[in-house]
């Protein structure tokens, strides 16, 4: 009997049952015990553990998240910064522009004499081709269309009736835009007012031609230009009332008679130069005359 272990229960009547087990049996039952307390121990420190790694990951989670907001909403706040400085500029630009116009087109008017004649006699044919290619000429649309002056409209930047600064090619939607002179593309840009998607073209001798309500551009600010090459497609943009073209041609920020300069061609060359006595021909052309001195003495100079 040493080897056994003799357990009685006694239930409430008083009577009572034996059971005899073996002391092996006894030391497995104890291990079994020993086990599960074991085992509820260590799963009750491991949950605690991993209920606590939870809680650091979901607090990590939950920074992250805030710090990506934050970022988001600071992205998102100097974008805005960036669209409003955009237009800041293009307003600043178009009220400098507006200035030169005013301070311009007096200056020229008050310093040129009425008596003033261009002189073309020691103008070559290779000299008129050049200017037709670098100073604005001819229509920016190849299709025929009827053509108003922007003085019967609203005008795209003042907003007011009656100010002729251009023309309006009333073509259909995406009507191809061409550059009518070499250039430099100063602006390329959507505004959400005034000309909407437009572009800006720099010439030579201080002239530029704007091209205003477009549907799209195909330049960029910076690209060169070739005239005739497409830089767009008209359209409805900015402050337009239908499918148009805006057209204007500036000569040292001050706006010209964007037909005069459409309807320029070889055949009236001259015509441009009696239409425009604001501008000073003459000093255009005595520049042009230099510089062909200057590349026909750089020509005799490389044949020595």
């Amino acid at each position: 009997m040493k080897n056994r272990l003799l357990i009685s229960i006694v239930s409430e009547n008083g009577s009572s049952r034996q059971f005899n087990l073996h002391k092996v049996a006894k030391k497995f039952f104890l291990a079994f015990i020993c086990i599960i307390v074991i085992m509820i121990v260590s799963s009750f420190f491991l949950m605690t553990y991993l209920m606590q790694q939870i809680q650091e990951i979901s607090q990590t989670k939950n920074k992250r998240i805030e710090n990506y907001r934050n970022v988001y909403t600071q992205n998102q706040n100097l974008k805005d910064q960036i669209t409003k400085k955009s237009l800041e500029l293009v307003d600043v630009s178009n009220k400098v522009s507006d200035l030169e116009d005013i301070v311009n087109i007096r200056k020229n008017t008050d310093q040129l004499a009425p008596t003033e004649v261009v002189t073309l006699e020691d103008i070559s044919p290779a000299q008129k081709a050049m200017l037709l290619q670098i100073i604005p000429n001819g229509n920016p649309v190849k299709v025929t269309a009827t053509i108003l002056s922007s003085e019967k409209r609203i005008h795209p930047l003042k907003g007011i009736y009656g100010v002729k600064s251009g023309i309006d090619y009333m073509v259909s939607l995406k009507t191809p835009v061409y550059a009518t002179a070499d250039g430099i593309v100063d602006l390329a840009r959507n505004t959400q007012g005034g000309y909407g998607k437009f572009v800006k073209i720099t010439h030579a001798y201080g002239f530029s031609s704007i091209y205003g309500h477009l549907n799209e551009y195909k330049v960029k600010k910076g690209d060169f230009v070739k005239k005739g090459q497409i830089i767009g497609y008209s359209g409805n943009s900015g402050r337009s009332s239908g499918e148009r073209l805006y057209y204007e041609v500036r000569f040292l920020g001050g706006s010209q008679n964007a037909l005069y300069f459409a309807q320029w061609e070889e055949k009236n060359f001259e015509n441009i130069f009696v239409l425009t006595p604001q501008v000073k021909w003459n000093h255009l052309l005595w520049a042009l005359q230099d510089l062909k001195q200057l590349q026909d003495y750089r020509l005799s100079y490389q044949e020595k």
